[in-house]
């Protein structure tokens, strides 16, 4: 009597691709923190400037979303994130600024049209959170 063949999916070898993430701040240490909260969920880019982050961008297709801090050099968030929204309307934007910058951040969400809006210190979880729920977003609309 012969045994049945059991199928099996194809094996490809290839690993599973990470949704790609760019943080983008002036200060090493928020990048820090951001990069050691996000590196193993994602395939994490960081930019220390919005011309720097640009030029990720235009570098590295297919990126999801983008985690931008408030103050910057040259270039603050609000208005990084409206140049992101005017040339890649498909990624989600993200702002993390301090509690004392509500005015720029009001122009952020205006001229950004940001998905969230993060306060600094963030903790770990609303984080996490923002960007699953940002990655999630950017599948539903590409």
């Amino acid at each position: 009597m012969t045994q049945p063949i059991l199928a099996t999916a194809p094996v490809t070898g290839a690993p599973p691709t990470l949704p790609r993430v760019l943080c983008v701040g002036g200060e090493p240490r928020v990048l820090d923190g951001l990069a050691l909260h996000l590196r193993r969920r994602y395939d994490l880019l960081t930019a220390t400037s919005g011309a720097e982050a640009l030029t990720v961008l235009e570098e590295n297709p297919g990126v999801a979303v983008v985690v931008s801090d408030m103050r910057m050099p040259g270039m603050n968030g609000a208005a990084f994130l409206a140049r992101v929204r005017e040339t890649y309307p498909e990624i989600v934007r993200i702002l993390l600024t301090g509690h004392s910058e509500m005015e720029s951040a009001v122009a952020a969400v205006n001229e950004g049209q940001i998905f969230r809006f993060l306060t600094k210190p963030c903790p770990a979880p609303a984080l996490l959170a923002a960007v699953s729920s940002a990655v999630e977003l950017h599948r539903l609309m590409t």
